[in-house]
C-alpha cells in the first residue's frame, strides 16, 4: 500500500511539472510569434515607405507611414517634421523622376529596422543650385528607421554622395 501510494505521488508531480512546463512553453511560444509579427510589421512598414514614397513619389501615404514629429538625419544636416518631408520628396521627384530604391536587406531588431538599398534615377531638372545633366547615377545607401507606435518616427542615412556626384558628372 505504501509503494502504491508513492507512485501515485511520483506520477502527480510529474505530471503537475508536465502540464506548468507546458504551460510555460506555450506562453514563450505565444511570446515569440508576437515578437515575429511586430518585427514583420516593422519591416514591412519600412518597405512600403520605399516602394511607395522614395520610388514611387506618392506623398499622400506619408502621413499614415510616419510620425507627425518624424526626424530624418542626413549626411548634410536634418530635416524635421512632415511638411518639410513631404516638400523634399517632391522636390526629389522633380530632379530626378525616375527614382527607384532597390531593397537589398532588410534586418529588424526591436524598434529598429536597417535597409541597405540602392538608389537610382536620372537628373533631368535642377536641383538647387546644381543644374541638371541628363545623366544616370546608382547609389548604394543604409538607412537605420525607429518605428514608434507603428510609425517611422526618425531615420538615419548614409549613402556615398562622391559616387553619385562622380556618376552624375558633376564636379565639386
Amino acid at each position: 500500500m505504501n509503494f502504491s501510494k508513492r507512485w501515485i505521488r511520483l506520477l502527480l508531480v510529474t505530471l503537475t511539472i508536465f502540464v506548468l512546463y507546458n504551460c510555460k512553453y506555450q506562453n514563450y511560444e505565444s511570446e515569440l510569434k508576437a515578437l515575429k509579427t511586430n518585427l514583420e510589421t516593422n519591416k514591412s512598414i519600412v518597405r512600403l515607405a520605399h516602394e511607395e514614397v522614395w520610388s514611387k513619389g506618392n506623398i499622400s501615404i506619408i502621413d499614415t507611414l510616419y510620425a507627425q514629429n518624424y526626424i530624418a538625419h542626413w549626411v548634410v544636416g536634418e530635416d524635421t517634421g512632415l511638411d518639410e518631408f513631404k516638400k523634399m520628396i517632391v522636390n526629389n521627384r522633380i530632379s530626378f523622376p525616375d527614382l527607384n530604391e532597390k531593397i537589398i536587406h532588410i534586418v529588424a531588431e526591436g524598434d529598429f529596422v536597417v535597409t541597405h538599398f540602392i538608389s537610382s534615377g536620372t537628373f533631368k531638372e535642377s536641383m538647387g543650385n546644381i543644374p541638371a545633366t541628363g545623366k544616370r547615377a546608382s547609389n548604394p545607401e543604409i538607412a537605420i528607421h525607429r518605428i514608434e507606435n507603428g510609425k517611422i518616427a526618425e531615420q538615419w542615412t548614409v549613402s556615398d554622395r562622391l559616387n553619385m556626384l562622380t556618376q552624375l558628372g558633376i564636379q565639386l
